[in-house]
């Protein structure tokens, strides 16, 4: 009993002190998950690990997007990276490092890339939801104007059907 009681302690005081930007990532792919790859339309094929099991010995997968999915219709598997990000910074949302994006390139003419950005309000509910195709972003930093496209928005979720049928067209082009 003592040692689950420790155990428990452990595991608390391990939660209090991830970083913020960790639990806001991880909040928001939660979001992504419960609200736009539902377990009725998308199977989880791969998760990255979470901090904590990076932090005792790091998982080479965790380079990889966030996600792993399955489209339950088509069966097209397609990757997600999220980014909560609550503001811009000078006008551009700001979503990768450029060695990431680098990365996620590579990885894209293989497997689909999809970008998942929540912008605003909190990371388990932002006020906007964008799910831009890898092979339409240039940079790792973009403009608001050129994500209105690519808003997700629960009521129009056969946006999300048009957009994987576009990055399949774009990755036979390849």
């Amino acid at each position: 009993m003592i040692k689950r009681l420790f155990n428990a302690l452990i595991a608390f005081f391990k939660e209090l002190f991830k970083p913020i930007a960790f639990l806001k990532g991880e909040d928001f792919e939660k979001c992504l998950r419960r609200k736009v790859f539902t377990k009725a339309n998308y199977e989880l094929v791969m998760k990255t690990h979470d901090f904590h099991e990076n932090n005792k010995d790091y998982v080479e997968s965790s380079l990889y997007p966030d996600y792993l999915f399955r489209d339950k219709k088509s069966n097209k598997e397609f990757f997600i990276e999220a980014k909560y990000r609550e503001n811009t910074f000078q006008g551009k949302v700001i979503w990768c490092k450029d060695y990431q994006f680098r990365r996620y390139r590579k990885l894209s003419k293989e497997i689909p890339v999809i970008i998942a950005i929540g912008l605003g309000g909190r990371p388990d509910n932002p006020k906007q939801i964008f799910l831009v195709p890898l092979d339409k972003i240039e940079y790792n930093s973009l403009y608001p104007k050129f994500l209105d496209e690519y808003e997700f928005e629960e009521k129009r979720k056969n946006l999300l059907d048009g957009l994987l049928d576009k990055v399949y067209d774009l990755l036979k082009t390849h």
